[in-house]
C-alpha cells in the first residue's frame, strides 16, 4: 500500500517594486550618516562648553568668570572633517569622538595659541546675551549700534505691541555666535591648512539647519504642514542669511574677517554674501540705507517674518494662513515705526523696499554656489545643495530627472529634521 505524501511548495508572493508616486524608486537612506553626524556634532559642541565653563570655573572661580564671544573652547580637541589635500566625507559619522571622561583620560595634544585679541568678537548687543535682557527704550537700543541712535523713549515704549515683544524673545544671537565660532574651531584646530570654500559651505549649512530650527518654532509658521514650511524656506533661507549678517554687523559688531586658529583669515562678509566678494560694495551701501533709517532689532526680526511669510511663492497650499501672517506681521511693523520712530518720514516704506535689495544679493549668492557645485568645487549631499537643486526648475531631460531626485531627497531630508535631528 503507498502512502500519498504531499510536498508543501513555499510560493513568495509578487512584491511591487518600492516605486513612489513620483516614479522615484525607493530604498535605504544614504543620509542616515548625515544626520548622525549633524546630532554627533550638536552633543559634542554641548560636552565641549561644559568641560570649557568647568575649567575656567576651576582656574578663575565663579565669582570671576566671564564669558566672551570669541571663539570658543580653545582648549578642547574635536574631531576634524576638514583636511588638505585630501578632503574627508562629508558623511563621516563623528560617533567615535571623545566624550568628556574619556578627554580626561587621554593625553591631549599641544594646544595653538589663542588669536589675536583684535580679532575676537564682542557682543555688543544687550539681547545677545538674553533675550530677556532687551528693553524697547532709549539706552538699550542705541547700545545696540552706535551709528544708528535709537529714538524711543520710556512712555512710546509702552505702545510696542506683545507681538513685537514675543518676536525679539525668538533672537538668540548668543547661539548664533558661538554655532559660527565653534564650528570655525572645530575645522580648524591642529590643521596647517583648510579649504576656505569648503569651510564656509559647511557654515552655510550649519546656518541652514539653524534656520529650520527657528523658523519651525514661531508663530504662523509652526501651524502649516511640512510641505508649505518647505517650500517658504526654500524660498527665503539665503535672503535670511544675508539680513542675518547684516544684524550681526550693525548690532553685534561683527567684523569683516576673523583668524582660524591655524592662521589663515576666514572672510566673515564674504560669508555673509554667500561667498561672492564683488558685492561688498552693495552690502555696504545696503548697512549704511538702513543706519540711516535707525534700523533696530524689533525692525530687524519683523523684515525676517516678511521674508519667511512670503504669500507669493507658488506651490504653497495654506496661502490663506501664510497672507494673514505676513499682513500681521506688516501691521506690526507699521505701527512700531510710527509710534517709535515719528520723526524718520515713512521709515516703514523704506523698510519694505529693502527686501527686494537682500533677495537680488542672496540670488547671486545662490547662483555663485550652484555653479560651483555643478563644476564639482562645492561639497555634495548636504542640505545647502539640496536647497540650490529644489529652487531650480526643470527645462526637460537629464535635469528634469536630476531635479526630481534632488526634490525627492530634500523631501526625505526635512522630515528627518523634523522627526530625528530635532
Amino acid at each position: 500500500m503507498l502512502k500519498s505524501v504531499t510536498l508543501a511548495v513555499s510560493v513568495k508572493p509578487f512584491r511591487k517594486p518600492p516605486v513612489r508616486a513620483d516614479r522615484m524608486r525607493g530604498g535605504r537612506n544614504k543620509f542616515g550618516p548625515m544626520y548622525k553626524r549633524d546630532r554627533a556634532r550638536k552633543l559634542q559642541m554641548m560636552r565641549q562648553r561644559q568641560i570649557a565653563v568647568q575649567t575656567l570655573r576651576g582656574s578663575l572661580g565663579d565669582s570671576g568668570l566671564v564669558l566672551g564671544f570669541g571663539p570658543p573652547y580653545a582648549a578642547v580637541p574635536v574631531k576634524q572633517e576638514i583636511q588638505i589635500p585630501q578632503v574627508s566625507s562629508l558623511t563621516s559619522s563623528p560617533e567615535s569622538s571623545p566624550g568628556p571622561a574619556l578627554l580626561g583620560a587621554q593625553p591631549q595634544p599641544p594646544q595653538p595659541p589663542p588669536p589675536p585679541a583684535h580679532d575676537k568678537w564682542e557682543a555688543h548687543s544687550p539681547h545677545s546675551a538674553s533675550p530677556d535682557a532687551f528693553a524697547f527704550d532709549a539706552p538699550a537700543t542705541a547700545a545696540a549700534t552706535p551709528s544708528s541712535t535709537a529714538e524711543p523713549t520710556s512712555t512710546e515704549s509702552l505702545r510696542v505691541s506683545p507681538m513685537i515683544r514675543e518676536f525679539v524673545q525668538t533672537i538668540d544671537d548668543r547661539e548664533w555666535q558661538n554655532s559660527l565660532f565653534g564650528l570655525l574651531q572645530s575645522q580648524t584646530y591642529n590643521q596647517c591648512e583648510v579649504d576656505l570654500f569648503e569651510l564656509m559651505c559647511k557654515v552655510l549649512d550649519q546656518n541652514l539647519f539653524s534656520q529650520v530650527d527657528w523658523a519651525r518654532n514661531t508663530v504662523f509658521f509652526k501651524y502649516l504642514k511640512v510641505d508649505d514650511q518647505m517650500k517658504l524656506l526654500q524660498h527665503s533661507w539665503s535672503d535670511m542669511l544675508v539680513l542675518d549678517h547684516l544684524h550681526q554687523r550693525m548690532h553685534n559688531g561683527l567684523p569683516d574677517e576673523t583668524t582660524l586658529h591655524n592662521g589663515q583669515k576666514f572672510d566673515l562678509l564674504c560669508l555673509g554674501l554667500l561667498g561672492v566678494p564683488s558685492l561688498a560694495d552693495h552690502f555696504n551701501e545696503l548697512q549704511n540705507k538702513l543706519a540711516e533709517l535707525k534700523f533696530d532689532v524689533p525692525d530687524y526680526i519683523c523684515v525676517k517674518f516678511l521674508l519667511l511669510l512670503n504669500p507669493e511663492v507658488r506651490g504653497i497650499v495654506n496661502v490663506k494662513c501664510v497672507r494673514d501672517g505676513y499682513q500681521t506681521v506688516q501691521a506690526a511693523l507699521l505701527d512700531y515705526t510710527l509710534s517709535c520712530y515719528p520723526s524718520i518720514q515713512d521709515k516703514f516704506g523704506k523698510l519694505v523696499m529693502v527686501v527686494p535689495e537682500i533677495h537680488a544679493l542672496a540670488a547671486r549668492g545662490e547662483e555663485h554656489l550652484y555653479q560651483r557645485h555643478c563644476a564639482g568645487q562645492a561639497p555634495t549631499q548636504t542640505l545647502l545643495m539640496e536647497m540650490l537643486h529644489a529652487k531650480r526648475k526643470p527645462n526637460g531631460g537629464e535635469m528634469v530627472n536630476r531635479n526630481a531626485e534632488h526634490t525627492s531627497t530634500l523631501d526625505r531630508l526635512y522630515v528627518t529634521l523634523y522627526h530625528i535631528i530635532f
